[in-house]
């Protein structure tokens, strides 16, 4: 009898592959709680250009408890975009950011990302990212030449987004 007949095969196991795949913030890449009265960039939709660049000033910042009391609409819908949007959002958010600047005088209310950055759940301005170290600016300024302005309009588009 041969080696390979004592020795009998195993078939692999296989295990199912998960419906949708979960990420979690990695903690060592977590932006900074933004402070309240300061102005920060923030970006419509999350793109990263000048078109879609905008300034907000921060009015609140408020725990998980405090925002649920304080705002039970917007707690609501902070909760139903963490469904919608699962690949976006944190299922836990540190801390809840509010700005009174957004379209129609509307609440703008900024969480965690997945990735440790923070995105506004509201809409049109309010769905946005939050760009608390200012390297989203930082960068596009960085790489202004690659864009077909003229020397005054980069000097415009620069003088407009830098925050006192």
């Amino acid at each position: 009898m041969s080696k390979k007949n004592k020795i009998k095969e195993r078939k692999p196991t296989i295990y199912p592959l998960p419906t949708r795949t979960v990420l979690y913030s990695n903690k060592k890449n977590l932006q900074p709680v933004p402070e309240v009265g300061k102005t920060y960039h923030c970006f419509d939709d999350g793109k990263i250009t000048f078109a879609r660049h905008f300034t907000i000033k921060i009015d609140e910042v408020l725990g998980y408890i405090q925002f649920k009391k304080k705002y039970p609409q917007e707690f609501r819908k902070y909760r139903e975009a963490v469904k919608e949007h699962y690949w976006l959002f944190s299922t836990h958010t540190d801390k809840f950011i509010i700005s009174r600047r957004g379209e129609n005088n509307e609440l703008g209310v900024y969480v965690r990302t997945k990735q440790g950055d923070w995105f506004g759940i509201g809409y049109y301005w309010n769905s946005a990212t939050l760009d608390v170290t200012g390297k989203y600016w930082d960068s596009l300024v960085a790489n202004i030449d690659n864009f077909d302005y003229t020397d005054e309009e980069k000097k415009k588009l620069i003088e407009e987004g830098n925050i006192a």
